[in-house]
């Protein structure tokens, strides 16, 4: 397996970095994939310090995110990736990006406008056809997360012979040879994408929930579980839902999950359940102090069931996926408002109840 990391800002991307390399070094293991191990990593990035990535006590020195680089750092990437069919590859990117006149992506870099008199000369590229032409030169499975937004720039639409390059380029009457691709993206047409410059983006904070243990399809006859184009297109848009609502920006973010192919081979490997955020909203709210909740597994005893409850706002809670008995009552337990039976599945599953006088 190899990937290629880019951003701009560096917060976000060298939080996904870590995470492939060793997780959060308590709970989680980093990426994990026997079928695919991890065989190159490619992280370049935009920031006003150099950047160093600790890996088994070692430091590396991470390189600027400038066009000459990252095309480099591609061609590396591609060798690799092309070596065996079998072999799973991954593009993020994390940064600034706009909408070309074609409506194709283009991703700009730390470079980008060093040149007054031809802003798009270097330090911007095509990702559209970049990802184009990839489906015809490689085999493996492809993952492409790009956390970018897609807006309109005048600048760029009313300039005169503008158009970025592609990172690979290939003619439309080649074969498509692709197994496999998932490409998500952070934002639909024309929309943007958020996120601050100190903290982790609402995208690649989806991201890295949905990778760690909140989505999955089950492996036949295993405890496996593959978090895989599938487990992740359903998870994103929930999951970044959810990161809308968590924002103190108000404005909405909407992501765009696209897969292709006949293979959708697992990009992570999890050995447990996927587990589901709940939210239980209870209405009107004055109800929510005398009211308590609990959850409790229809089959497997050795979940310990979840209660809570007596709060103001959205009841919260976290549990493996399955069919759960859901009850929510009173405080003295004399009227029930809601005791059935409920799938939850992951990543998030939502309960508004409206208590009748």
């Amino acid at each position: 397996m190899g990937l290629r990391v880019l951003t701009s800002p560096p917060v976000s991307a060298m939080s996904i970095a870590r995470w492939i390399l060793s997780g959060d070094g308590i709970t989680e293991v980093g990426l994990h994939n026997p079928s695919a191990p991890l065989g190159t990593l490619e992280v370049l990035i935009s920031a006003a310090q150099n950047e160093q990535l600790d890996h088994c006590g070692t430091n590396y020195n991470i390189e600027r995110a400038s066009l000459p680089n990252v095309k480099l750092a591609f061609d590396r990437w591609l060798t690799e990736i092309k070596q065996h069919p079998n072999n799973i590859g991954m593009i993020y990117f994390c940064g600034h990006g706009i909408t070309g006149t074609r409506n194709e992506q283009i991703l700009l870099l730390d470079d980008h406008g060093e040149s007054e008199n031809r802003p798009f000369e270097t330090g911007s590229f095509d990702l559209s056809n970049t990802i184009r032409a990839l489906c015809r030169k490689v085999e493996a499975p492809l993952y492409v997360f790009v956390d970018a937004c897609r807006t309109y720039a005048d600048e760029f639409g009313m300039a005169i012979g503008s158009n970025p390059d592609a990172l690979l380029h290939d003619g439309v009457r080649t074969k498509y040879i692709n197994t496999g691709l998932t490409h998500i993206s952070s934002a639909t047409d024309n929309k943007s994408a958020y996120g601050s410059s100190n903290e982790i983006s609402r995208f690649t904070a989806a991201l890295r929930m949905a990778l760690t243990g909140y989505c999955g399809d089950g492996k036949p006859g295993t405890r496996d579980w593959f978090v895989n184009g599938h487990a992740l297109s359903m998870a994103m848009p929930k999951l970044l839902d959810l990161m809308n609502r968590e924002s103190r920006n108000s404005e909405p973010q909407l992501c765009n999950p696209y897969t292709a192919g006949t293979v959708d081979a697992p990009l992570h490997v999890i050995n447990h359940l996927p587990i589901v955020k709940v939210e239980i909203e209870l209405s009107p709210e004055q109800h929510c102090l005398n009211s308590h909740y609990e959850i409790r597994h229809s089959s497997d005893q050795s979940i310990a069931a979840i209660t809570g409850g007596k709060t103001k706002g959205v009841w919260k809670a976290e549990t493996p996926k399955g069919i759960y008995e859901v009850k929510i009552c009173s405080q003295h337990d004399q009227e029930h408002y809601k005791n059935c039976s409920e799938h939850l599945d992951p990543p998030l599953f939502r309960l508004p109840l409206e208590v009748q006088p």
